[in-house]
């Protein structure tokens, strides 16, 4: 009943207000580390759109030198059809970088784009720790949803004989134990309580009181 806490990265591509010339040299970075990159299989705009559109692009940035309203006009077309497509380039990587956690950082970063990690807050994991009073432990959990309270049982670890005691099923997720045996090592489990029941015992956690 422990929490895993996934790393998620967002890829970004900062190209939101920079000038055609530098979204130009970016996407021809882009386009050179995704041109064979094996990450990336399938990519979503094809690399060769991606190239066709840069190209136009670059043209119209070059008609636009003579000053005319027409032409500049024509850069802002061309741009943001670019922009367009270089968003969905950029889910694409951000998908295929996210089929694997562990390696996530690294293929998205391969891609010639950015990224920034996002740590999803997680439950609290199933916890046991001694207090300040000798005999004394407390014990959490992360909420369970849908569940109305929470069940903790405690026994000494080494008595094979000795059945688990309730500390109490109260709607709290966490629980003070006292009057145990200082020097003795107990072991702790919890479960949920809902409307459809108990949920499967968690694993006990094994601690010397102190």
């Amino acid at each position: 009943m422990s929490t895993t806490i996934i790393k998620i990265i967002t890829v970004v591509l900062k190209l939101a207000g920079l000038p055609a010339a530098t979204v130009i040299s970016m996407v021809e970075s882009i386009l050179l580390k995704m041109t064979g990159n094996t990450n990336f299989t399938t990519p979503n705009p094809p690399l060769a759109t991606i190239t066709t559109e840069k190209d136009e692009l670059v043209d119209a940035v070059a008609d636009a030198q003579n000053g005319s309203r027409a032409a500049k006009a024509v850069v802002k077309v061309k741009l943001r059809t670019l922009m367009l497509s270089m968003a969905t380039l950029r889910a694409y990587v951000q998908t295929v970088a996210n089929t694997n956690a562990e390696t996530a950082e690294e293929v998205a970063l391969s891609s010639g784009m950015d990224v920034k990690r996002i740590n999803p807050r997680a439950r609290r994991q199933f916890t046991v720790v001694n207090t300040a009073l000798p005999g004394q432990l407390k014990t959490y959990t992360g909420r369970v949803k849908n569940a109305s309270s929470y069940d903790f049982e405690y026994k000494k670890t080494n008595s094979a004989d000795e059945e688990y005691v309730s500390a109490g099923v109260l709607p709290s997720a966490t629980r003070i134990i006292s009057d145990l045996t200082s020097g003795v090592e107990y072991q702790v489990r919890w479960c949920s309580i809902s409307k459809d029941g108990r949920s499967a015992w968690s694993s006990p956690i094994n601690i010397i009181v102190l």
